[in-house]
């Protein structure tokens, strides 16, 4: 889920929180707070490169670190501090729920190190997104009984309609793509709920699903990974078999670099077909002098905000 999703989704829990008048803007900034203060640890992604970035939706999406932050939370806001730390722990619990929904999943027992995923919704759900925004409008208004309608028809309806979907994605794979290691994600895309990634022995690619009732896929994105010298040598690093072995379709780029080195660059199928040619690519990014030495690895992380 967004950001703007999960205030949206905070914003409501925090209008349905009990509270006395005097503590509602404690108890609704509580909740707001839970509701983004999990993706604190996007920081350890930007300054600890891949190791930090494996870090993004551990312990601080977790129970105990949802108790741990609403505590903080309810120290920071003081008050009814009983209140305070219930609406927090709402928001942070709506929080683990969204993301649980997605393709990268959570890990809610930490420090068991176990992913949980749903594989129903991209992150930046569009769709999802609006029921919230109507259900908030509507509990702004005063109108909660139909915010709550809103919430308990429309959400479930979507998510079923999204698990259909999924399953169509799978049969359509299933048939037209034979003989190709298959995987569906949810896209986020208006016009392509869901893609089908494949690759075979020399290639890759992205289909899409543009209905639950499409008669094809419909091919999006192709690419050739590169080999040679430079991607062997390049495989030297921990690093790079670490993404490789958590990356489910992997591929490397080679960039000449000044004195006859290169730049391999690991890229994620997932990501990479929604990347512009002028975008930086995001991956594991390997410098190499021209005798093949690793000069240095640096990792790109691609973030979204809304």
């Amino acid at each position: 889920m967004t950001p703007a999703g999960h205030l949206l989704t905070g914003y409501l829990v925090g209008r349905w929180a009990p509270a006395d008048r005097a503590e509602r803007w404690r108890v609704l900034a509580a909740a707001l707070l839970g509701s983004i203060a999990p993706d604190l640890d996007v920081a350890l992604g930007l300054l600890g490169g891949w190791e930090g970035a494996g870090a993004h939706r551990g312990a601080t999406h977790s129970f105990l670190g949802a108790v741990v932050l609403a505590s903080m939370i309810a120290v920071v806001l003081r008050g009814n501090r009983r209140a305070v730390f219930l609406a927090a722990l709402g928001g942070i619990l709506t929080h683990i729920f969204w993301d649980w929904l997605n393709p990268w999943g959570v890990r809610p027992f930490w420090p068991w190190d176990v992913s949980f995923r749903a594989n129903l919704l991209h992150e930046g759900d569009l769709y999802a997104t609006a029921i919230l925004a109507v259900a908030a409008l509507l509990m702004w208004r005063g109108r909660r009984r139909a915010a709550a309608v809103v919430l308990a028809t429309l959400l479930p309806a979507y998510l079923l309609v999204q698990l259909l979907w999924r399953e169509h994605a799978r049969e359509l794979a299933k048939i037209e793509l034979a003989g190709r290691r298959a995987l569906v994600y949810p896209a986020r895309e208006l016009c392509c709920g869901w893609i089908v990634l494949s690759g075979g022995e020399s290639d890759m690619s992205v289909d899409c699903v543009m209905s639950p009732i499409a008669s094809h896929l419909r091919r999006s994105y192709d690419v050739a990974p590169a080999d040679g010298s430079f991607v062997r040598a390049s495989e030297r690093s921990h690093l790079v078999r670490e993404f490789r072995e958590k990356i489910p379709f992997p591929f490397a780029e080679v960039h000449p670099a000044a004195a006859g080195g290169a730049e391999v660059v690991w890229r994620d199928l997932r990501l990479a077909y929604r990347e512009r040619p002028s975008d930086v690519p995001s991956g594991l990014h390997v410098r190499l002098d021209s005798a093949g030495r690793i000069v240095s690895e640096r990792h790109h992380w691609w973030l979204t905000v809304w």
